[in-house]
């Protein structure tokens, strides 16, 4: 009896060293492990609409998820695999450095992005902007208070024009 009480420690001991040892083995390995951003997908809440206008005629009215809170500016529309059409994400921006954060890293599609001043109006689109690529830091004569990201392609299709074309949201 005093031997099986001795080799029954002795067993879970190795075991245990065995598992431990392959284990660091299965972590080196990082073939064995996906990128857990490359399963997430993050569904569209809309919080409310957005209506852009051109001279008081309103051209396209979308659905908008906002990103208000430091966490949602820094993820923006990352781990989204697709954006329907009449979707977008309005950025409200604190300060005039925030437009300088919003980067493409971890994008999955490509998109307009729409600059918005002070006075609602769009002031600049950087158009076709693809995913996984650095965004040219842009220096505006007018403060920035809004970036709406949209589909690529949807700017010129809907007809936002720079200097022109308003926004109004609900």
């Amino acid at each position: 009896m005093k031997k099986i009480n001795i080799l029954f420690p002795l067993i879970i001991i190795m075991f245990m060293c065995l598992l431990i040892n392959s284990s660091e083995r299965i972590y080196e390995n990082s073939d064995m492990f996906l990128d857990v951003g490359s399963l997430l997908e993050i569904e569209f809440l809309k919080d409310g609409e957005l209506y852009l206008k051109n001279k008081n005629n309103v051209i396209k009215k979308i659905d908008i998820e906002l990103a208000d809170l430091d966490t949602e500016k820094k993820n923006g529309l990352k781990y989204r695999s697709f954006l329907k059409e009449d979707r977008g994400m309005l950025f409200l921006l604190k300060n005039q450095e925030e437009y300088k954060k919003i980067d493409m890293k971890d994008m999955r599609i490509p998109l307009d992005i729409v600059y918005i001043n002070q006075f609602d109006t769009v002031i600049f689109v950087k158009k076709y902007v693809n995913p996984m690529k650095n965004i040219e830091n842009l220096n505006f004569s007018s403060p920035i208070k809004y970036i709406l990201e949209i589909n690529a392609g949807m700017s010129n299709k809907w007809g936002i024009k720079e200097g022109i074309t308003k926004i109004a949201w609900i």
